[in-house]
């Protein structure tokens, strides 16, 4: 029982500092044009959402294999599947943005005169807020698959 509280607990808190790096990039995005030090806060903040995708991901494996649930449940759970492939859409989404950033970053540190493109900016922007929105529709899978299960 200690160890599914625990995996839950971890589970949980990487979900708030998930959503908590990515609206922080929202937030950043909706600077008309970036400088150089909102480059680099962007690509510092993209990396700890990666790994902290990553880290909620393996914590999410660890409550199928260890916790109270069990495989099972969430093999025959349809809740499960749309949640983890929504979850997977915003990874494959996120790619776009960090790609850019570093694009960027590498561009304003070889020339501090440099211009991000306002097209690739606001491109960011939309799938940033796309990421956003795809990720509510992750909460509402989640709570799809606690109380319907397999429906």
């Amino acid at each position: 029982m200690l160890t599914d509280f625990l995996l839950a607990s971890l589970h949980h808190l990487l979900v708030y500092g998930l959503v908590a790096m990515l609206v922080a990039e929202a937030a950043l995005l909706r600077a008309p044009a970036p400088d150089a030090a909102t480059v680099q806060r962007l690509a510092r903040l993209d990396a700890g959402y990666g790994m902290t995708a990553l880290a909620l991901l393996l914590a999410g494996l660890a409550r199928i294999g260890f916790g109270l649930k069990g495989h099972d449940f969430y093999a025959h759970n349809p809740w499960f599947w749309a949640k983890l492939g929504t979850f997977l859409l915003i990874g494959l989404l996120s790619l776009g943005p960090t790609l850019r950033y570093l694009r960027w970053r590498r561009a304003l540190r070889d020339r501090p005169d440099a211009a991000v493109p306002v097209e690739d900016w606001t491109r960011a922007r939309r799938q940033v807020r796309l990421q956003l929105a795809l990720l509510a529709l992750v909460f509402v899978f989640a709570a799809g698959m606690a109380r319907h299960g397999g429906l």
